[in-house]
């Protein structure tokens, strides 16, 4: 088992830090589908992992000055305490529901990512409108994010990258970097909480942990590399064949 959680760290944290995720959306499929762990067991696990994939990947991030402080400011005040009541909520839905939610919400996402790359438009300079967004519209968005994230144990990377995109008109790389420095402060409530409730396996968490370290380096360096419209159009099939996946494992467990 400690060798396949390295192998599955070493995947994750790629595609975690090339797409400026956390990573436990996409860990958790993996987690129930090759190592056979309890929902609530594979729903939390990662969450350790993804603070580790977040602080490796952010530095290249930060050096590129693609963060939107705005945007960040008020996506902690509104996504901290919801994803804290998120978490303890957590508790009171079944493992299974919490699964197939997930699948669901990654389908819903990476739909709208090809849609909204097929129809992409060119993006005017962040730096001229990154104080254009209400700080009351960010504030409200965040907080549904922050209960949705706790529910499912996620650090909301995917949730709050959609958010910035779709609602608030940020590039994709802006989108990720901001995404990055959000679920850096916000997962951390979540993870402490995950553990209380003995949803995190650690001795899994740091084998995963062994093939995140590289990995997320180097994934997070070919994004920069990479042009945005095809990151977003990669983001989009990736969800897409996660959640549709997924979601067969678990109808048919």
């Amino acid at each position: 088992m400690t060798v396949e959680a390295i192998i599955i760290g070493c995947i994750t944290g790629f595609i975690s830090a090339f797409f400026g995720i956390g990573g436990s959306s996409i860990d958790t499929p993996l987690l129930r589908i090759f190592l056979d762990l309890p929902p609530y067991i594979a729903l939390g696990t990662p969450l350790p992992v993804s603070v580790l994939t977040i602080l490796i990947a952010l530095g290249v991030y930060w050096k590129n000055h693609l963060i939107n402080l705005h945007v960040f400011t008020y996506s902690i005040l509104g996504g901290l305490p919801c994803i804290m009541i998120g978490s303890y909520v957590s508790r009171y839905f079944s493992g299974r529901f919490l699964m197939l939610l997930t699948a669901i919400v990654l389908f819903f996402i990476g739909w709208n990512f090809i849609r909204d790359s097929i129809h992409e438009k060119k993006k005017a300079s962040l730096q001229k409108r990154q104080n254009m967004i209400p700080a009351l519209y960010i504030f409200g968005v965040s907080s549904i994010i922050g209960i949705i994230s706790g529910i499912l144990a996620n650090g909301g990377g995917l949730f709050f990258i959609a958010a910035f995109v779709m609602l608030f008109d940020m590039r994709i790389k802006e989108a990720i970097a901001t995404s990055l420095l959000t679920i850096a402060v916000l997962i951390i409530p979540s993870c402490i909480i995950h553990y209380q409730l003995g949803h995190i396996d650690l001795g899994i968490s740091a084998a995963m942990g062994i093939g995140v370290v590289p990995m997320a380096y180097i994934g997070a360096k070919v994004d920069m590399r990479t042009k945005s419209s095809m990151v977003k159009i990669l983001f989009g099939v990736l969800l897409i064949f996660f959640s549709l996946y997924f979601f067969i494992f678990q109808i048919g467990a």
